[in-house]
């Protein structure tokens, strides 16, 4: 084995190498280590071979464990590769050697093939006949080749080692494979993990088979079982009928003996002779019987013809009548609907008349109404005339005190701009004073300062009080002016109900003549009505829009 302990140039050396030449450097380490005499005086090589014998040597419960699964011990594949009567050849011992010989040829190859093969080894176990299979296994056992010896045949020339001397076995058993993550894993443990596989797949595969019969064993299980259950169910109501037969049958045994049963069958042949001679008698009434029923179905027959002619003549006669019968209901419905329109016409004419009188004595009293609103009418409008003219004048009023307003404000104005031009002026004068007083050291006076300060404050009362009168002023101007838009709105709108008003009476008066003219030459209209119509419409309009 490479050894661990190395100086850091070298291991710095390492880290720069390839792949390739690190496996050059590992195959060289290991051909030395081969090489080496290892043999020593107090040891010696049978010494070592039968400590390999003992090792190799299995238990008898790993036997008897490998014969339950159909698995070879070693001992067996040595018996049939090399038989006792013919000694192998040296060819057949470096093609056909031992497991844990062709495990250490393996082991002289690179660890990525090593890998590569494992991998191989484990993907492709299942779906195809691999050596784990009993069948193969067998035919590899029964040719004397070992199933590990197949593995190397597809080695590349750079994977190849070279093959050590027999004498090497202890260093090819602890020889090692190092992964590229540096870690060491001895050959031992692969092999045995490729067994520990080999015996999984075969107990999955013994389970999947038992797993198939015990599936084909429970469904021919059910099958039996419902066929019993139903063989029991009819094979119980077979004996429980049995058993009633038998029951009867013992009844009968038991309550009537032999003279008895006897003379039961000869009353009953007594019976059965009596009841021929009733069913004998029987028929030959129901013979006469049916003679006599014979001749009168053919006097029936005879009367039925007769019958029949005579039903088709009262058909013809019944036809004809129901015919003449529809045509005078046809007539007799004709002239009541005739009459019904009649008197229809009759009652519509009767109604239309007393219409017309009733019309006339409404349109008269309708035209005194009338009258007597024109003139009611006519009143409102002279008292609204007379309510506007006095509207007007009180306009003419507010407009005047507007105007005087306006005035008093504008002078009012000018007053307080004067008011701001003397009081700048009077400040000048103050600060003036004031630098005067200043540039002097004699202390000011108590009454100088109340000078001073009436001075700088004398129309602040003034000017207060003027801003008064202007706020109030303005506020009267705003309330004149609003109550002049309520009234000239108010104005407007009586203006308008007067127009209207005139021209409903306008019309009301035209109709009335209308009216009148053609009153001598027809007694009654057919626009009437909608007359009517129209003067209570204009009428209902005044009243809704007539605001006293």
């Amino acid at each position: 084995m490479i050894s661990q302990t190395e100086t850091s140039p070298r291991r710095c050396r390492r880290l720069s190498e390839s792949y390739d030449e690190k496996c050059e450097r590992w195959q060289r380490t290991r051909e030395s280590l081969w090489r080496r005499n290892n043999v020593t005086t107090c040891r010696h090589v049978r010494q070592c071979r039968k400590k390999e014998a003992e090792e190799q040597s299995q238990s008898p419960r790993q036997k008897e464990f490998l014969k339950r699964r159909n698995l070879a011990t070693e001992e067996e594949k040595k018996q049939v590769r090399f038989p006792t009567g013919t000694p192998a050849s040296p060819g057949l011992e470096c093609a056909t050697g031992t497991p844990k010989e062709a495990s250490s040829w393996m082991d002289l190859r690179s660890p990525t093939s090593l890998q590569n093969n494992s991998s191989s080894m484990i993907h492709h176990k299942h779906p195809q006949h691999s050596l784990n299979d009993p069948r193969t296994q067998n035919n590899w056992h029964s040719c004397g080749i070992s199933s590990q010896n197949i593995l190397p045949k597809d080695i590349s020339k750079l994977s190849r080692g070279t093959q050590t001397l027999t004498e090497s076995s202890a260093i090819k058993k602890n020889s090692s494979q190092q992964t590229d993550c540096g870690i060491a894993v001895l050959d031992k443990e692969i092999i045995q993990l490729s067994n520990y596989l080999k015996e999984a797949l075969h107990r999955e595969l013994l389970l999947k088979q038992k797993m198939v019969i015990l599936q084909e064993l429970l469904s021919t299980l059910l099958q039996a079982s419902e066929k019993s259950w139903k063989g029991q169910l009819n094979e119980d109501k077979l004996k429980g009928k049995l058993r009633a037969l038998e029951n009867q049958l013992h009844t009968c045994a038991q309550n009537y003996s032999k003279d008895s049963v006897k003379r039961i069958l000869m009353e009953m042949e007594d019976q059965k002779q009596t009841y021929e001679q009733k069913a004998r008698e029987a028929l030959q009434k129901l013979l006469e019987e049916k003679l006599q029923a014979e001749q009168q179905l053919q006097n029936t027959q005879r009367t039925l013809a007769v019958t029949e002619d005579d039903c088709a003549l009262w058909k013809e006669h019944y036809d004809t009548l129901k015919t003449e019968w529809s045509e005078t209901a046809t007539n007799h419905t004709e002239l009541e609907n005739k009459l019904y329109v009649l008197q229809n016409q009759l009652q519509w004419a009767d109604t239309q008349n007393d219409q017309l009188h009733q019309a006339l004595r409404n349109l008269e009293s309708e035209r005194e109404d009338l009258y007597s609103r024109i003139e009611a009418l006519q009143a409102d409008n002279q008292l609204r005339m007379e309510h506007v003219s006095a509207m007007e004048g009180k306009l003419q009023n507010e407009q005047k005190q507007k105007l005087a307003l306006e005035v008093t404000i504008t002078r009012l104005h000018n007053e307080l701009q004067n008011q701001s031009k003397e009081k700048a002026a009077q400040e000048e004068v103050v600060v003036r004073k004031d630098q005067v007083l200043t540039m002097q050291i004699q202390p000011p006076s108590p009454v100088r300062e109340k000078q001073d300060a009436l001075l700088k404050h004398p129309g602040d009362e003034g000017e207060e009080n003027l801003k008064d009168q202007v706020q109030k002023r303005t506020a009267q101007l705003i309330a004149k002016e609003k109550e002049c838009a309520d009234l000239r709105s108010e104005l407007e709108a009586l203006s308008d109900e007067y127009r209207s008003c005139m021209t409903k009476l306008r019309q009301c008066r035209d109709e009335l003549n209308q009216f009148q003219s053609k009153q001598s030459k027809r007694q009654c209209g057919h626009w009437i009505p909608l007359l009517m119509v129209v003067i209570a419409a204009a009428m209902a309009a005044f009243l809704a829009n007539f605001v006293p």
